[in-house]
């Protein structure tokens, strides 16, 4: 009779495990565009989930030089700025070749939509790197955002040269140690000759496993830093919806990029996610919450809402200190998931994202779900800055 019991119970448990998420946020299966760049970023736009429509992309990206002006070079460039993960980075490039790009970028007001939709478009593309510098591009110069940017977009003192700290955002735009940062150079031209190779594919791709060190070391190359920046990224398990799973195991995820970016023009960045490390089958689920962990490489990683900014290069290290932390902890699918990490590095740089929490059979806490509705909301914070954060939606509706 006891062994009629425990068959009984063990039967119970695994029909149960089948009625709820089984991986969660463990190994997510993402769609991408394959690109041969380097991974890096995302756009100041917040808007409300149900307004969310996705343009029509248009057929013809090519412009001719003799009847072409700024306007109609800018509408090219928002043309291109759209929702729907397909995104294409030939035509992009064939823009940027145009005689128009100075015409467009001498002219201040032109040159900041020039420079939003820019940035939108790489964020989506993977370049974020080259998003972030688009972005920096188009934060407003005066004395009452220079005050609120000395945390944020500052450098530190020391890789300031001449003794002339640039602890303003006015400062910086004139301080040639950041030229690299406020431009589009020969290495981000080098990344986008190569994309001429992208190759959209429907193929489905697993985040490869990655150690500690080939996230930490590669920012310690040796060279000065003239900037860093953090994003977050989060997938959601249904785009624009605050439903935290889908079937047996879609449930999103949420990681992050960290950008160093040197006084060479050269760049570093790095995109990973921290995940479970499966014990037995029912690990990382409601039934066996905790098990070891591991981080992954998101380089690749579909998202649809992102959050980032400039930070500190005392932030910075607290950054990788935490990530550090982390490389020892347990996941805990309630208390210790991968939103948990993502939302914890978010707010060590100074973002805050409200109301990520969340229930689901057995258990409850933070999820891609919540907390990337809420980015969709504009419920985001920058704790320590009026001014500078990046946000860009690249939602399915």
């Amino acid at each position: 009779m006891k062994a009629l019991l425990r068959w009984i119970g063990y039967s119970a448990i695994i029909s149960l495990s089948f009625q709820i998420p089984l991986y969660a946020q463990d190994v997510p299966i993402v769609r991408y565009a394959q690109l041969r760049v380097d991974s890096g970023g995302v756009h100041s736009r917040v808007m409300a989930a149900n307004t969310i429509k996705k343009p029509d992309v248009v057929a013809d990206n090519t412009l001719n030089a003799a009847d072409f002006d700024e306007d109609s070079y800018l509408q090219r460039i928002a043309d291109l700025d759209v929702y729907g993960k397909k995104h294409d980075a030939r035509p992009v490039v064939d823009l940027l070749k145009s005689n128009q790009l100075k015409a467009v970028t001498a002219d201040k007001k032109r040159s900041h939509k020039f420079y939003y939709h820019m940035a939108n478009i790489f964020a989506r593309l993977r370049m974020y790197s080259l998003a972030m510098k688009c972005y920096f591009k188009t934060l407003p110069v005066g004395e009452d955002v220079n005050t609120h940017l000395i945390d944020s977009a500052a450098w530190d003192t020391t890789y300031i040269t001449e003794r002339k700290p640039a602890f303003t955002l006015a400062a910086l735009q004139r301080d040639t140690s950041v030229t690299g940062l406020l431009t589009i150079n020969h290495v981000d031209e080098q990344i986008l000759a190569d994309s001429n190779n992208y190759q959209y594919t429907s193929r489905e791709v697993k985040s490869p496993t990655t150690q500690l060190a080939n996230i930490i070391d590669p920012f310690d190359d040796g060279k000065k830093a003239s900037a860093y920046a953090l994003l977050i990224h989060i997938s959601q398990p249904v785009s624009g919806k605050r439903k935290i799973f889908v079937k047996l195991s879609k449930v999103g995820h949420t990681f992050i990029t960290l950008i160093k970016y040197n006084t060479d023009s050269t760049s570093v960045s790095r995109s990973f996610g921290f995940y479970p490390k499966k014990d037995h089958f029912l690990s990382a689920t409601p039934l066996f919450p905790t098990t070891g962990s591991v981080f992954k490489n998101d380089e690749q990683h579909d998202w649809d809402e992102t959050v980032g900014k400039f930070i500190s290069e005392r932030r910075f290290k607290r950054i990788l200190r935490v990530i550090k932390q982390y490389d020892m902890k347990n996941y805990n699918l309630n208390k210790n998931n991968c939103t948990d990490f993502g939302l914890s590095l978010a707010s060590t740089a100074g973002i805050s994202i409200l109301y990520t929490n969340g229930s689901w059979p057995l258990g409850r806490g933070n999820n891609p779900a919540s907390a990337g509705q809420s980015v969709l909301e504009g419920k985001v914070l920058n704790m320590d800055n009026k001014y500078g954060l990046f946000i860009c939606n690249d939602i399915v509706k």
